[in-house]
């Protein structure tokens, strides 16, 4: 069954019942789809040879679709790179552009009347129905009031632009983290894992405030700026800060700031946001409540030699032996982890 060449899109009742009966043809889908959009990112590169390579490809498709009215052609194909505002493919659009019974107006609308709009240029337009396609401001903040240490309103802090630290967090806002913060989303490769990530990154930051007393963790302002000063170098070689209007950018599409995009490719993100960096926060101690930073040391004890309250003699919660069992020898406990077949397959970081 040739799953690599399947239509993503249609899917056939068969094709599904084969996924529902075989699960490694299933995972070789799953495989394909997420190795096409985790090697795309290069097209975000402006100058790129996959950015080179899309803008061609794209302009003849736009054009062979347009084909019945080349005229409009030059309109509607932009200048600006692949990406630089979410592709949006619109299957039938552009062929209904070009139909005979459509009529394709490049002039700006001045009003709206009664009967329909009034042009730039005098011209009157009868209409039936106005679709207005105004899209929404990404780069707002929540129009529910957040409150901060010293009541500070977060529509403040994210003014004149939304910034968080690695998309998650933001200072003068302890213990508040965000899910598709700024900064957040990415223009290629799944979105899913990304939030998957986010969970678990703001999960450990949990269990670090439980398990050793602390009241409130909150990022250090010169992180966050840091943070910003490294997303405005990495977006300058990027086609998103070309000149389009693109709800990636704030003051609603139309700054010069990137606002909703990671600032790397997807599996960058997995690998940035694998595991916390204490050092970037400020931890305080529950109120009159002595906080020891080792706490996490416990009591003394491990798991694993529990004896089970409810089992038999010899039977423990965990493994007293589990650094014998084969699938732990090959884990790094020293020397150079990073030459572990395992971390060939996903990069060793911090």
């Amino acid at each position: 069954m040739p799953i690599i060449q399947t239509n993503y899109s249609q899917v056939s009742p068969e094709q599904r019942q084969e996924f529902a009966n075989n699960p490694e043809v299933w995972y070789k889908l799953r495989k394909a789809i997420e190795v096409d959009g985790s090697t795309i990112h290069d097209i975000s590169i402006r100058g790129s040879e996959m950015q080179r390579m899309a803008m061609g490809l794209f302009e003849s498709n736009m054009k062979g679709r347009l084909s019945k009215k080349p005229e409009i052609a030059d309109f509607l194909i932009p200048s600006f790179g692949i990406g630089c505002r979410r592709n949006t493919p619109g299957p039938g659009y552009l062929e209904a552009l070009a139909e005979d019974n459509v009529e394709f107006i490049t002039d700006a609308i001045e009003e709206l009347t009664e009967t329909g709009v009034k042009l730039k240029t005098g011209r009157e337009v009868p209409l039936d129905a106005l679709v207005c396609a105004t899209g929404f401001n990404a780069s707002a903040p929540p129009p529910f009031p957040v409150y901060g240490k010293a009541g500070l309103p977060l529509q403040t802090r994210f003014n004149p632009y939304p910034e968080a630290y690695l998309s998650l967090a933001v200072d003068s806002f302890p213990n508040m983290f965000f899910m598709l913060g700024p900064n957040s989303a990415i223009g290629s490769g799944s979105l899913t894992i990304i939030l998957e990530v986010e969970g678990d990154y703001i999960v450990k930051c949990l269990r670090k405030l439980q398990k050793e007393d602390y009241a409130t963790m909150e990022v250090r302002p010169e992180l966050v700026a840091d943070w910003g000063a490294y997303c405005d170098e990495y977006f300058k070689k990027t086609v998103y800060t070309d000149n389009c209007n693109s709800w990636y950018k704030s003051d609603g599409g139309r700054g010069e700031r990137i606002t909703g995009l990671w600032p790397g490719s997807p599996l960058h993100a997995l690998e940035a946001l694998r595991a916390p960096r204490w050092e970037d926060f400020e931890l305080e101690p529950v109120e009159g409540r002595r906080s020891n930073r080792l706490k996490w040391l416990g009591n003394g004890s491990s798991i694993t030699h529990m004896p089970k309250t409810d089992g038999k003699e010899g039977e423990y919660e965990g493994d007293p032996a589990w650094y014998v069992e084969p699938v732990f020898q090959s884990l790094p406990l020293a020397g150079r982890p990073e030459d572990d077949p395992v971390f060939k397959m996903r990069p060793f970081s911090h």
